[in-house]
């Protein structure tokens, strides 16, 4: 992720909300500092007369005049420059540090902090102090030269800060925010001013930073103040990065990243419940959908600066902040979200966690989210498993849940691999014994993809001759054909290390770590080498799950018995289950590249191959066209209808959702497969959704939508169901065909030698 924004914005946001400079109050910048100077006494004169009076609080006239000269003494001081080279002899201020001829009067006559000793003597009243921090920030921000370098400047500041510390209205709050925001760009400017806050006597403690302290109350706040608020402490974090002692104070004396963390769980506490979801392709949260969800843009706001802070903060502060998140929020939090009882709540909580995890780019606190996600355990059973056993759920869950599993095997890390599927294959307790030397063996002639092009259906094949259609009316599958041996396997990040970029070349894995590992397996006994099941996952009963010494995992048999289901699932199950599959296909890992597409591979007898279940999913969709006279042209009608969507999505250009950073990243590597075209669809605006209706209506009329009584309606489903299967059943063996031929020219281990 590049570096954000606001490291940029070195100026404050809301400069409509300083105090209008009016050009006859302004002295031209040409003008004799002897005559400015004078003017400055001048008025100072004024004021001071109004000081001197003693006896009962001043009265409305006198508090005008007070603040009318004030205004143009400070546009005179903005406008002050130290003095030219020639006159660097009169040069005098705190550590013989240059300065102009009225910040000079300024220092002598201490007079900044005589106004707001007066100020604080009578009723210092919000719109007073509003006045004040507005006059301030005119005057940080319009100065020529470094004034808070200065004693006679900065202790005042600092004084009339510790004043305001408590803001009781928004003016107040507003004003304040801004004033420490530019004193933030300031002193990014100048790091050095900066151990001046520290070193300042103030009420907040002499190890404190003030305009840090400050700052943090604001940090959850919503629109332009809360965005201010954010933008100076991120200054302060990316100066902590080269300033230890900046960082200690950070996290030993503030409550910065405590109420960073834990503020994460009052916001998700207003998240919505339940989502109001429009469609049955609804599967993730996309921006259109939360981009006027006010709650949840506020928490994804906070969010994105918790990430921007760990990418630029000290090593000290990273740390703490994600150890905060980890155990004042995902814990406490989204662990008893995630297991509520209500499928609405779990749909919710599921599609909220993919959302982060899609949203988070920081290595560190990316890592804190897999640890929760594949270690935390709610209730004695991993957050993993339980997200496992929904895949087996309803029509929306499964989606839901299968979404949050294809952003995990996106992030190409190899801590997901081996929780999900590698721990369960390391032992090869899956293969028989004289197979493991077969493990790493490549499939060079393209026997494999013959073998799964062998599996498509008899009525799916060319030779059924379908309906006549017009020559731009192509079948989905000769498009995907040229599409699908492009997508090339994709490594993983090593050290389980996830990363926002497929890396060039599969490092982690490499043939003398492989056998190690299998002469561990053989050389132990297989119930020692096999792994312990985690236990069923949540919603799947006991006896569902094979005997986890032979098992290749829960993972893995949950969804090899989803795919042999593709029959009865839905159009858009089928779509991210098969896209799932051929993630883990294009894993460039020999034990999951042999266990997935080694058609010529022998398995325990408990252990079901893919080519099995494939081989399933095959008897069923002939039986069942078998069954219906007017398959062929059902299964026509599908292809156009699919043909249609995806169409109109490629039409609106891909420019028509912004995506999110990391699916965005990922997909640019290789090509899309035919789910994740029609899948497009579901990125589509409203707008478009309601046109896509309109311009399939004759399609869903013609006989694959049928309506009628509920009886009738249930067969009708079922019906569309298995014909839409044929359709994307045979699109996906060309897409294992294409991956199993990518993996036989691209595997790495072609040019290692052949160990002895």
């Amino acid at each position: 992720m590049e570096r954000m924004s606001w490291l940029s914005k070195l100026t404050p946001r809301a400069g409509g909300q300083r105090a209008p400079r009016s050009a006859s109050l302004q002295p031209p910048v040409t003008a004799d500092p002897e005559t400015c100077l004078m003017v400055f006494k001048n008025h100072w004169a004024q004021v001071l007369r109004i000081l001197e009076q003693r006896g009962s609080k001043p009265a409305p006239d006198d508090l005008s005049a007070v603040r009318n000269n004030t205004y143009q003494m400070l546009n005179l001081l903005a406008e002050d420059r130290p003095w030219g080279d020639g006159d660097k002899d009169r040069a005098q201020g705190d550590g013989d540090m240059a300065c102009g001829p009225i910040l000079e009067f300024v220092a002598a006559e201490n007079l900044l902090e005589r106004l707001l000793c007066w100020h604080l003597q009578g009723d210092f009243t919000e719109e007073r102090k509003v006045e004040q921090l507005k006059l301030y920030e005119m005057l940080i921000s319009q100065a020529r030269q470094p004034l808070l370098r200065h004693k006679p400047v900065l202790t005042p500041l600092l004084r009339l800060l510790s004043v305001c510390a408590e803001p009781a209205s928004a003016p107040l709050e507003n004003s304040l925010v801004l004033l420490l925001n530019q004193l933030c760009v300031s002193v990014a400017r100048e790091p050095a001013i900066l151990e001046l806050f520290f070193h300042s006597h103030t009420d907040q403690g002499p190890a404190n930073l003030i305009i840090f302290s400050l700052l943090i109350p604001f940090i959850h706040h919503e629109g332009a103040r809360g965005q201010q608020a954010r933008d100076a402490l991120l200054l302060i974090m990316a100066m902590s990065a080269s300033n230890r002692a900046v960082a200690q104070s950070i996290t030993d004396n503030s409550y910065f990243c405590p109420v960073l963390a834990t503020g994460l769980s009052a916001l998700y506490s207003s998240l919505p419940r339940k989502i109001e979801v429009r469609g049955d392709d609804w599967h993730f949260l996309r921006r259109e959908d939360w981009i006027g969800v006010s709650s949840l843009v506020l928490f994804m706001n906070s969010l994105e600066f918790c990430n921007a802070v760990i990418q630029v903060a000290h090593p000290l502060v990273q740390k703490q902040l994600v150890d905060y998140v980890h155990n004042g929020f995902l814990v406490p939090v989204m662990g008893p979200a995630l297991h509520k009882t209500s499928v609405e709540e779990m749909i919710a909580s599921t599609a909220y966690l993919d959302l982060f995890l899609r949203s988070v780019s920081e290595t560190a606190l990316l890592k804190t989210f897999l640890r929760f996600v594949l270690l935390h355990r709610h209730d004695n059973t991993t957050i993993l498993d339980t997200l496992v056993g929904r895949i087996n759920s309803n029509s929306r869950l499964c989606m839901v849940s299968l979404s949050l599993f294809r952003t995990l095997l996106s992030l190409n890390c190899e801590d997901v691999m081996l929780q999900l599927v590698l721990r369960y294959l390391l032992p090869c307790s899956h293969v028989m014994l004289s197979q493991k030397r077969a493990v790493r063996d490549l499939d060079i002639y393209g026997k494999t993809a013959a073998k799964f092009l062998s599996l498509i259906p008899r009525c799916c094949r060319p030779e059924s001759p379908p309906p006549p259609r017009d020559r731009d009316e192509e079948p989905p599958g000769q498009g995907y054909a040229t599409a699908a041996p492009q997508r090339p396997p994709h490594p993983p990040h090593g050290h389980g290390s996830p990363g926002a970029d497929a890396p060039p070349a599969p490092k982690p894995s490499t043939p003398s770590r492989l056998s190690f590992f299998m002469r561990q397996a053989s050389a132990a006994p297989a119930e020692a080498a096999a792994p312990r099941s985690p236990g069923p996952p949540a919603g799947t009963p006991c006896g569902a799950l094979p005997d986890p010494a032979v098992s290749p995992g829960p993972f893995v048999s949950v969804l090899f018995g989803k795919l042999e289901n593709m029959p009865h699932n839905s159009l858009y199950v089928n779509f991210l289950l098969t896209g799932l599959v051929a993630q883990l296909a294009c894993y460039p890992q020999p034990l999951l590249r042999s266990f997935l597409l080694n058609t010529n591979m022998v398995f325990q007898p408990s252990v079901k191959s893919l080519l099995q279940v494939l081989g399933s999913v095959k008897n069923k969709i002939e039986s069942f066209a078998a069954t219906q006279e007017d398959f062929p042209a059902l299964l026509f009608k599908a292809k156009k209808y699919l043909i249609a969507r995806g169409r109109l999505d490629w039409a609106e250009g891909p420019g028509a959702v912004p995506a999110l950073r990391r699916t965005d990243t990922l997909a640019r590597s290789r090509k899309l497969s035919l789910g994740e075209l029609l899948l497009r669809h579901a990125n589509s605006p409203t707008r478009a959704r309601q046109a896509a209706q309109l311009a399939l209506q004759g399609l869903r009329d013609g006989g694959l939508h049928p309506l009628g009584p509920p009886a009738r309606h249930g067969e009708a489903l079922r019906v569309r169901n298995a014909v839409y299967c044929a359709v994307i059943f045979s699109e996906f063996l060309k897409e294992l065909a294409a991956i199993a031929q990518a993996h036989a020219v691209t595997s790495p281990f072609l040019t290692e030698p052949p160990e002895e």
